[in-house]
């Protein structure tokens, strides 16, 4: 950033390709604060500063939202949808704007990764007081080897540094500590070259009707 913000003081980038750095620049400046935001964010989990308020909320409503503000890019790959509940309502109890950025974070890495015209399906079930959330894609997939560190800081396969230009490598990494922060599990499963599936619970609200 600095370089090309020097070199277009001096002079020694020509008028006409000024857009193109400074798109450049522009680019990088957003990377950065990303990456920023999710260090801080990481920092007030660990420190215990970010205060987790638990609610109940439906969490296929929440589902079916992020879904559909992914439309354009689903439209884009030609994407195959199925999204399934065990019921039209299902009711959990965990901190609604930490299990929103962990399911926006996992559906969007999900139609990132999809093979255009491939499968993308969210699932929703319950048994035994749990709520399970699967988000499962047809694609690449991650490496056997790369599975145990798929949740560490600054993950990124290296199979996927071509297609993600955007990322820092530490959403996964920030959905791991929140769900450990609700004392929930999540997991991967993943056959490569074949499909991607993450897999989360949290804990049921049961319904008395």
């Amino acid at each position: 950033i600095g370089g090309f913000i020097d070199s277009i003081l001096d002079g020694a980038i020509p008028p006409d390709k000024h857009e193109y750095y400074l798109t450049v620049i522009s680019g990088e400046v957003k990377r950065l604060s990303r990456l920023v935001t999710s260090l801080l964010d990481i920092s007030r989990i660990q420190a215990g500063e970010r205060k987790f308020t638990m609610t109940a909320f439906d969490i296929c409503e929440m589902a079916r939202q992020i879904l559909i503000s992914f439309e354009q890019r689903i439209d884009e790959k030609q994407l195959n949808i199925e999204f399934e509940c065990d019921r039209d309502n299902m009711t959990v109890y965990a901190d609604r704007d930490a299990i929103h950025q962990v399911l926006y974070n996992i559906c969007d890495n999900a139609v990132k990764f999809t093979t255009p015209g491939g499968l993308y399906r969210i699932n929703i079930t319950s048994h035994d007081k749990k709520t399970y959330v699967s988000v499962y894609n047809e694609g690449q997939g991650i490496p056997e080897a790369e599975l145990p560190y798929v949740f560490d800081r600054f993950y990124k396969s290296d199979k996927s540094r071509g297609l993600d230009k955007t990322g820092v490598g530490l959403g996964l990494y920030i959905t791991k500590t929140i769900m450990d922060a609700h004392n929930e599990e999540i997991w991967v499963k993943s056959i490569y070259g074949e499909y991607c599936e993450f897999v989360f619970t949290l804990q049921s609200v049961i319904s008395n009707h």
